[in-house]
């Protein structure tokens, strides 16, 4: 009697201690999930807030760049009206510059005029001269008809070049 109850309760038992055994592994896996889930979460998680910081600074980096471009857009327009009133001030000095040229070269060409007038004007009128000069010119210059120095020359010819050009730009 004895022997039966012995070999009867030993196979029971190692089911047992087997399925124990097994439960205890499953349950060392099923935390190794478990762990191993974690981890993945706390990975996604970092993830997500790097990404979300990324995203914060590119939003503010376009704003920034946003503001940027305007700010050049409205300098464009400001140099833009500055270059128009530039132009138009150049303009204007041109212009002065081209008539005060205009009438010194009038005043240049009147006063040529006027002494050459003064010249002819004492070469004419002057009566035959004794032999007893009490003039002060020399005695060559007197025989010799006067001749202009050739700077007067090269002045009238300048004037009145000048005088033609400005003339036909006033057209």
């Amino acid at each position: 009697m004895g022997v039966i109850a012995v070999t009867t309760t030993a196979r029971p038992l190692d089911r047992r201690r087997d399925k124990a055994g097994s439960a205890g592994a499953a349950a060392d896996a099923a935390q190794a999930a478990v762990t191993d889930l974690d981890h993945q979460l706390k990975t996604v998680a970092s993830l997500t807030e790097q990404q979300e910081q990324a995203l914060q600074r590119a939003v503010e980096e376009t704003a920034r760049l946003k503001r940027s471009l305007k700010a050049a857009s409205k300098r464009r327009t400001e140099l833009v009206k500055e270059r128009k009133k530039a132009v138009a001030k150049a303009e204007r000095a041109r212009a002065r510059a081209t008539a005060a040229e205009t009438k010194y070269d009038k005043e240049v060409l009147a006063d040529l005029v006027r002494r050459e007038k003064e010249k002819d004007r004492a070469s004419s009128s002057e009566p035959a001269k004794p032999a007893a000069r009490t003039s002060r010119r020399p005695a060559a210059a007197e025989l010799a008809p006067e001749q202009p120095a050739e700077a007067t020359q090269t002045a009238r010819r300048t004037a009145a070049r000048k005088t033609a050009k400005a003339a036909h730009l006033t057209r």
